[in-house]
C-alpha cells in the first residue's frame, strides 16, 4: 500500500522492511542486514568461515532470486474470509506494483506451479543441508544468519496463521520432511525465546520517526568509485527502483556514494537513502536511461 510515512521523509520506494540509522535510510532486507553485520561484526550470527560464509550468500539469494518466494505467494490461501483478496484496495495497489491483478481463478491456476517448485526446495533442504540430521544449517548451537535467509518463506508458509492450509497436505506433511517440519518448528521456537529476553521496542508514530530522521545527521563519510563500469559521477540526479517488481516505487535523489555492492542518494530532504546494487536499477535523471 502507499506509505504516507516514508513520503515524509521523501523515500519513494514501497518496500519493507527499511532502517534509519541517524539520517541514513537503508531500503531492502539484505543490505539493512549486512550493514548491522558491519556494526556489530562478530557476532553470534555471522557465519565463521569462507565457505559458510559463501553457503549463506547463496541461501539469500535463493529464497528471492532462486523464486522460493514468488511461489510462496502463489500458494496463499485465497479463499479464506479473511484473504487478501477481499481487500479491493490492497488488490488494486499491488497490481500497480507488481503489474498484474491477483483473482481467485488466477491464484488457483498458479497453485500446482507453485506447489510443485516447492516441493523441490523442500527436498533440497530435506536430503542435503538437512539430511545428517543437523539441527542447523551450518551445524551451527543455534541458529545462524544462513538459517535466516533460508527459513524465512518456509517459516511464513508453516507458521503464519494466515497461511493455514496454503499447502497440500497429502504433498507436504512432516512424515515426507520430517527434518525441514523440524527445521522450521525449531527455529519458530528459538525465535520466540529470543524475543523473550529482549527488551520491548518503542514503537513510533510517522511523524515522530520523520521528524527524528530529519532532525539528525548523516554518515560522515560515503565512499564512491570513479572507475565505475557505468561512468556515473559523483553529483548526478538519479532515479533508483527495484528492477524486479515494484518499479514504481522511485526515489529521487543526487548522486553521492557508489560501490559493486552499494548506491547512495540525497534526496530533497537531505537524507542519505542507501539501495544495493543487486535487483535496483539506477536512471539518470536527464535522459532516464536504464542502468
Amino acid at each position: 500500500m502507499p506509505r504516507p510515512d516514508l513520503e515524509l521523509i521523501g523515500v519513494g520506494y514501497r518496500k519493507i522492511p527499511i532502517m534509519a540509522i541517524g539520517k541514513d535510510v537503508y531500503c531492502d532486507s539484505r543490505l539493512i542486514i549486512s550493514t548491522l553485520e558491519s556494526l556489530y561484526p562478530n557476532n553470534a550470527l555471522s557465519p565463521s568461515t569462507p565457505a559458510d560464509i559463501g553457503i549463506r550468500k547463496l541461501f539469500e539469494s535463493w529464497t528471492i532470486d532462486g523464486g522460493i518466494f514468488a511461489n510462496t505467494v502463489k500458494m496463499m490461501p485465497y479463499w479464506q474470509e479473511a484473504s487478501f483478496l477481499s481487500n479491493e484496495a490492497f488488490i488494486d495497489d499491488r497490481q500497480k506494483l507488481m503489474g498484474r491483478r491477483f483473482t481467485a481463478q488466477g491464484m488457483q491456476a498458479g497453485r500446482p506451479e507453485g506447489a510443485q517448485h516447492l516441493q523441490q526446495a523442500f527436498d533440497l533442504l530435506e536430503t542435503t543441508f538437512l539430511a545428517d540430521g543437523r539441527h542447523w544449517i551450518l551445524n551451527t548451537q543455534e541458529p545462524s544468519l544462513a538459517d535466516i535467509d533460508a527459513v524465512w518463506p518456509f517459516k511464513w508458509l508453516m507458521s503464519d496463521p494466515k497461511m493455514n492450509d496454503s499447502l497440500p497436505a497429502e504433498h507436504f506433511n512432516a512424515k515426507k520432511y520430517p527434518k525441514v517440519f523440524a527445521w522450521v518448528k525449531r527455529f519458530v521456537t528459538e525465535l520466540d525465546k529470543k524475543k523473550e529476553t529482549l527488551p520491548k521496542p518503542n514503537a513510533l508514530g510517522g511523524k515522530t520517526m520523520g521528524k527524528r530522521t530529519l532532525d539528525a545527521t548523516t554518515a560522515p563519510e560515503i565512499p564512491f568509485d570513479d572507475d565505475n563500469s557505468h561512468g556515473f559521477k559523483r553529483g548526478e540526479d538519479v532515479e533508483i527502483s527495484p528492477s524486479d517488481y515494484g518499479q514504481t516505487g522511485k526515489t529521487a535523489g543526487t548522486l553521492v556514494g557508489l560501490t559493486v555492492h552499494e548506491v547512495v542518494i540525497r534526496n530533497s530532504k537531505g537524507i542519505h537513502v542507501h539501495f544495493p546494487r543487486w535487483n535496483f536499477a539506477i536512471s539518470r535523471a536527464a535522459s532516464k536511461s536504464r542502468i
